[in-house]
């Protein structure tokens, strides 16, 4: 017999955005200040989307956990909304940590890839983060794509539906 696998349907709602990274920030505030890590966050406090709260939720809280982890100490995470259209707003989510190699870069949001498998099972990682951030975002019919930046760190851009 085959595995039946049916499409989770997740209640949606509208969300504003700053609100729920101010939550995220919260919810990490004794890792923030140890690693004294700064956020710039660079948006409408009245920008929203209508998704699901636990899974918008779960993307900050992966690509945060992901920055503080593996970006080193004093790093600078940016959120901002650099642009919307009729249908989409469109996020950045940077740091000017460490950054990722460019071969990695290609399947960096495959289940358990690890950049750095001794390093992420020292921190602690499953190497499932960034895979949920994904598939959070493209379930939302959203799109998702990273980058490094020149100065250092990692970009990812997304969309999320209005």
């Amino acid at each position: 017999m085959g595995v039946f696998r049916t499409k989770q349907v997740y209640p949606k709602e509208k969300v504003k955005v700053a609100k729920l990274i101010s939550e995220v920030i919260v919810s990490f505030s004794d890792k923030l200040k140890n690693k004294s890590v700064k956020f710039e966050i660079g948006m409408d406090e009245n920008v929203t989307v209508n998704v699901n709260y636990s899974l918008l939720f779960s993307v900050f809280r992966n690509l945060t956990e992901n920055s503080v982890d593996y970006g080193g100490d004093d790093i600078t995470i940016q959120i901002t909304n650099y642009h919307e259209d009729n249908n989409f707003h469109y996020f950045s989510f940077s740091d000017n940590g460490q950054g990722v190699e460019e071969e990695h870069l290609p399947r960096i949001f495959e289940r358990f890839y690890r950049v750095d498998s001794g390093r992420s099972r020292k921190e602690g990682g499953t190497g499932l983060g960034l895979a949920i951030v994904k598939n959070a975002i493209l379930s939302f019919k959203g799109e998702i794509s990273v980058r490094n930046k020149k100065g250092g760190g990692l970009e990812f851009l997304f969309s999320i539906p209005k």
